[in-house]
């Protein structure tokens, strides 16, 4: 359920892809000095290294510039301040082949009061120590090699393991008040900062650019109301990015715990009764409360789909590998779904798909290798579901009635706002 990767590597990756893109334009080594909004689009501004100066024109900008953001200063816009500041030095370093049975196996938390700490498990032979520091401790002198390697010494050496990069960092809880300002939006650490205790900060600004990006192609591309749309963003993220903040909070609090009583007392809690409590990660994270989802009453709506194993020729693979990443209609059997020249479903370009083999025109058929549609089906006492392309259910139906129910109130939400104005 859980993927851990190496961020330069990524880094690179999503270079290539941009670079090898004719409808994307990279600028490395310029400053967007400033921005206005005039006659319907953005002007940015911007200054380049050479010391030669352009101007760029969008229809909107989206602000992906980190937590100390210039564009989200320049708006005006503020921080909430959800009350979580922590010193903690991050080390990442590989360890030789051989060492690396000596370590934990798996992610820990020293949940110890005289030093709380984290050990992760990188690729291959990168692991990462998030350490905290201690009331008095100078967060540069901490950064220092000689000090890197005391803190170290219950793990690694420098006889079996090298540094690659040590950072010390402030671990904030903090969410933009607003999301948008007129025809700017802004995303990632620019809109919120949360504690790394349940590993969410780069997921959040994921799901930043999962909601944008289908909106942005809706308004774009296929006239959709913007201004539902874009408001839809932070009313949709906001309570999000502050309910999954709170519980890495929590965690926070229970791994940040530095009174001995306290933490006796917390230990003695979690181990009640003699054995531990599991629980899974993604059981923690909350789903969507408001935004462009249905407002029929069901326990989907909101929550994620299901991505399971299905069958491909002689092989398997994820279903949205086969259905695709924009809307999809999946349902339980081919007998509920709509004609697929319903202007509901070309109108963003839906994809409709059904379990089990039985066919029918502009249908995929689903072949899954377990029955967790099936039972996910079942336990939403539900015959269909309507899926956003960011993989939230907008909602459910039971019958064809329900289902042609729920395609208009979608199809009202993203166009008929529009039509109004």
């Amino acid at each position: 359920p859980n993927y851990l990767f190496s961020q330069p590597v990524v880094d690179q990756i999503l270079r290539d892809g941009a670079a090898a893109r004719p409808t994307v334009r990279v600028l490395l080594g310029a400053d967007a000095t400033g921005t206005a909004e005039e006659d319907g689009c953005v002007r940015i501004d911007v200054s380049h290294d050479d010391g030669s100066r352009s101007a760029i024109a969008a229809q909107y900008v989206v602000a992906c510039d980190g937590g100390s953001s210039p564009m989200r200063r320049r708006l005006g816009i503020g921080f909430d301040d959800l009350d979580f500041d922590e010193p903690w030095l991050v080390v990442d370093a590989f360890v030789d082949e051989p060492h690396l049975q000596t370590l934990p196996q798996t992610n820990v938390q020293y949940c110890e009061p005289a030093r709380p700490a984290t050990h992760v498990i990188g690729p291959g032979n990168h692991r990462r120590w998030e350490i905290m520091l201690l009331p008095g401790e100078n967060p540069v002198e901490m950064q220092s090699e000689a000090n890197i390697w005391r803190l170290l010494a219950r793990w690694i050496s420098p006889e079996n393991a090298r540094l690659w990069r040590a950072t010390a960092y402030r671990f904030h809880a903090l969410v933009a008040r607003e999301w948008q300002r007129g025809r700017i939006l802004i995303a990632g650490d620019a809109a919120h900062m949360t504690p790394p205790f349940l590993g969410q900060g780069m997921c959040q600004g994921l799901r930043d650019a999962a909601n944008l990006a289908w909106k942005l192609d809706l308004v774009l591309r296929r006239g959709g109301s913007a201004e539902r749309l874009f408001a839809s963003y932070g009313e949709e993220r906001a309570p999000h990015v502050r309910a999954t903040t709170d519980v890495a909070k929590a965690l926070g609090r229970i791994i940040c715990e530095r009174d001995p009583a306290k933490a006796a007392a917390r230990d003695a809690a979690l181990v009640l009764g003699g054995e531990g409590r599991e629980e899974i990660r993604q059981d923690l994270i909350p789903g969507l409360k408001g935004g462009i989802l249905s407002r029929r009453e069901c326990t989907a709506t909101g929550t994620i789909f299901p991505q399971p194993k299905v069958r491909q020729g002689t092989g398997a693979a994820l279903l949205d590998d086969v259905t695709g990443n924009g809307f999809r209609l999946i349902a339980r059997d081919a007998s509920i779904l709509s004609s697929a020249d319903d202007r509901r479903i070309t109108g963003v370009g839906m994809t409709l798909a059904a379990l089990g083999p039985t066919r029918a025109d502009g249908v995929l058929c689903i072949d899954e290798c377990d029955d967790a549609l099936a039972q996910w089906f079942k336990e939403h006492n539900c015959s269909a579901a309507l899926v956003r392309p960011d993989h939230y259910v907008f909602g459910t139906a039971r019958t064809k009635a329900g289902k042609a129910a729920l395609l208009d109130e979608m199809h009202g939400m993203i166009f008929e706002a529009r039509r109004a104005q």
